[in-house]
């Protein structure tokens, strides 16, 4: 980082930001995601008698919970080392911390999501969600440049947040439908079948749009073509589903979110000022 890219208050506040944030994920973070994992499970496992099949869900909330806080505090753990040379202004930092600090924010979603299935009202984990935002978004926007390139900056990596936070929640639920579906081990019904073909895209989507967030970070080329091959896998995974289960909206608006990501990489403007690195 130079000082044409990020001024020494800039360097200031970015760490700060980041300590406190690691610091909000490791005690608070914890706490509040325990918490929503708690009631989820006491309203859940009433509900198994009445619905047999919810008898996975449990198993599978708990893991995904467990295994994304895990992740999520490595992640804080790595802003705190991070921070006196982000400070400094070491070039490698900028996109890690950002990097860190999505993994938190995406994966809130999955936090949050099924408590507002279940309650019909915010989540405590909610918390770590909206911290998140806020940190990402103030990252992006303390790094300089004109307002078109702030402007492709704001669009083009909220979507890379948003996106993989979208169908992660897809992702476990397409697991969870493909094990105890009807008839299993044979394939008779369309709309579970229907599963192996969408969710083994949106995983490796997944994965695509976290490494293409630092990677597009650094202004790599590598970034921009991992984080337009996922938006189009999106797109291909999720329409077809939606047609085939026409029960929810959740498929659809995975691919038209896969879409806008697609076209935000693909305006030009846009390609160059993210790249301009």
């Amino acid at each position: 980082m130079n000082e044409y890219k990020f001024t020494s208050a800039a360097r200031r506040a970015m760490a700060i930001i980041a300590v406190l944030f690691a610091i909000f994920i490791l005690v608070f973070g914890y706490l509040l995601i325990q918490n929503t994992l708690e009631r989820l499970m006491e309203v859940i496992v009433t509900r198994i008698p009445e619905n047999p099949n919810l008898e996975l869900t449990p198993i599978f909330l708990s893991t995904w919970f467990i295994i994304l806080r895990g992740i999520s505090m490595a992640a804080a753990v790595t802003l705190i080392v991070i921070a006196y040379p982000l400070y400094k202004g070491e070039p490698w930092t900028w996109p890690l911390a950002l990097s860190c600090i999505s993994l938190p924010t995406i994966f809130g979603v999955l936090t949050s999501l099924p408590f507002v299935v279940q309650f019909g009202k915010p989540p405590p984990a909610g918390i770590v969600l909206l911290v998140g935002l806020v940190a990402f978004w103030t990252f992006l926007m303390l790094k300089q440049g004109s307002r078109l390139q702030k402007t492709a900056r704001f669009v083009v990596f909220t979507l890379l947040g948003i996106v993989p936070g979208h169908i992660n929640v897809l992702v476990m639920h397409g697991i969870k439908n493909l094990i105890d579906r009807p008839g299993s081990p044979l394939f008779i019904d369309p709309m579970y079948t229907i599963y192996g073909y969408g969710t083994p895209m949106n995983a490796v989507a997944l994965i695509m749009c976290i490494v293409a967030i630092p990677l597009l970070a650094a202004g790599k080329k590598s970034g921009w073509w991992l984080g337009l091959i996922a938006g189009v896998m999106v797109v291909i995974a999720n329409y077809p589903t939606h047609i085939v289960r026409m029960q929810t909206s959740d498929f659809m608006v995975a691919g038209t979110l896969g879409l806008l990501l697609s076209i935000a990489l693909l305006i030009p403007a846009f390609k160059n000022a993210v790249l301009a690195d």
